[in-house]
């Protein structure tokens, strides 16, 4: 059986809009390597562990989850897309997901599973050849609306 969240959030505007996403079987586990629909990822925290972890370093593209106030945020549902056409999907319970990815450019999205009324956030982005492109992305708190 297949389930299916849905996240109602309030736009700029004013006006209601539902985002719906199947649910995946489970989040991609911490602290792992994975590969989610052929990219490889990893879902990570901000402790001393996760920012001095070698592996990380390995991945082009280091994502982050704020509320603007430069406090970290965690679980969020992440979408990457590439020239329109999403590559993966997934939950994150971290406030980092690191992407392998080739050069190039590419849109990350996310919404944040905890924060009702944030919506959806997204970021667009080149992936470098070399080295580590960091991408944050902001959900307002109601301070910072």
């Amino acid at each position: 059986m297949k389930f299916v969240h849905l996240a109602v959030a309030a736009v700029a505007a004013g006006a209601i809009a539902g985002f719906v996403w199947p649910a995946n079987a489970d989040p991609i586990a911490m602290d792992q390597d994975v590969t989610v629909n052929g990219i490889q990822t990893a879902c990570t925290g901000i402790g001393d562990e996760a920012q001095t972890d070698p592996r990380w370093k390995a991945y082009p593209v280091r994502v982050e989850f704020s509320n603007g106030g430069q406090q970290y945020l965690s679980g969020a549902h992440v979408t990457l897309a590439k020239g329109g056409q999403t590559l993966t999907s997934f939950d994150c319970s971290g406030a980092w997901v690191l992407f392998k990815v080739a050069p190039g450019s590419y849109k990350v999205s996310a919404t944040v599973t905890d924060q009702p009324g944030a919506g959806e956030r997204s970021a667009t982005f080149q992936a470098p050849a070399s080295g580590q492109k960091r991408v944050i992305i902001v959900f307002p708190t109601a301070k910072n609306q």
